[in-house]
């Protein structure tokens, strides 16, 4: 579906970003794998083979950001059709313990990462359209104690995304976003939740979906393949849940 493609995707080096790596080319796509560290860059590129390139970045950082786009642009002989932004951090705090430092980091990884990377392949997207697939998270969409300043940055991806739907509907590309529940078998709880109680965590929020279970990279793959392929191509500036049934569900655990 994705044949002769060019793909941007950040946080490439583990979890979900490999998941999505690895359908995006298992399905023909060319595939830039973006990502902070070289090394974890590097085994993702192993494991896909050829149609790939390493442009190690950091979404912080506008230099790196308009590199990337940049070393896209070539890769796609001038063209990028999709770009799928993953790359994000987690992290807790109570809002009165939650500084500005706190909140700095997070909406600038969560929002103005994917912001300045949209930004820059726009003018090689609009040459002959695309998909843009943002992935925020179910805490943008709810709110859940510890989490406003993460919360906040995810919600407002969303809000950028649908705006540049609207935007950049004219030029053929679309824009439509993910919201994952938690999804195990990914380093996002590095930093946020102590190693020691990690496993518990995983295990009580997997009674607290409906359909029983966490997500696995794999389930955020197949729905990023549905957006960045013709499957959706009359979508654009759609929310997708991507939770389980989390959405719909209260904070009690399921009784059976």
């Amino acid at each position: 579906m994705l044949q002769d493609k060019t793909a941007i995707v950040t946080g490439a080096g583990t979890g979900i970003g490999r998941a999505i790596a690895r359908t995006l080319h298992a399905h023909g796509a060319r595939v830039v794998l973006a990502g902070r560290r070289q090394d974890r860059l590097d085994a993702t590129a192993a494991l896909l083979g050829d149609r790939t390139r390493v442009v190690p970045t950091d979404v912080t950082v506008p230099d790196q950001v308009q590199a990337l786009a940049a070393a896209a642009a070539e890769f796609g002989q001038g063209r990028i059709d999709i770009l799928v932004n993953n790359a994000g951090v987690m992290r807790f705090a109570p809002f009165q313990q939650a500084d500005e430092a706190h909140w700095q980091t997070l909406m600038d990884v969560n929002c103005w990462g994917p912001r300045r990377l949209m930004a820059a392949v726009l003018p090689a997207m609009r040459r002959g359209g695309g998909s843009i697939v943002n992935i925020p998270s179910i805490a943008g969409e709810h709110a859940f104690p510890g989490a406003a300043a993460y919360g906040a940055a995810k919600r407002a991806l969303r809000h950028v995304s649908q705006v540049l739907a609207m935007e950049e509907a004219a030029h053929g590309i679309r824009v439509n976003v993910i919201c994952p529940g938690v999804v195990e078998d990914t380093d996002l709880l590095e930093g946020a939740v102590p190693p020691d109680k990690q496993a518990g965590f995983l295990t009580t929020f997997a009674g607290l979906h409906p359909l029983g279970r966490n997500g696995k990279p794999d389930d955020v793959a197949d729905a990023v393949l549905f957006f960045a392929s013709p499957l959706s191509r009359w979508i654009t500036g759609a929310v997708l849940p991507l939770d389980g049934g989390r959405h719909l569900a209260t904070n009690r655990p399921r009784l059976d």
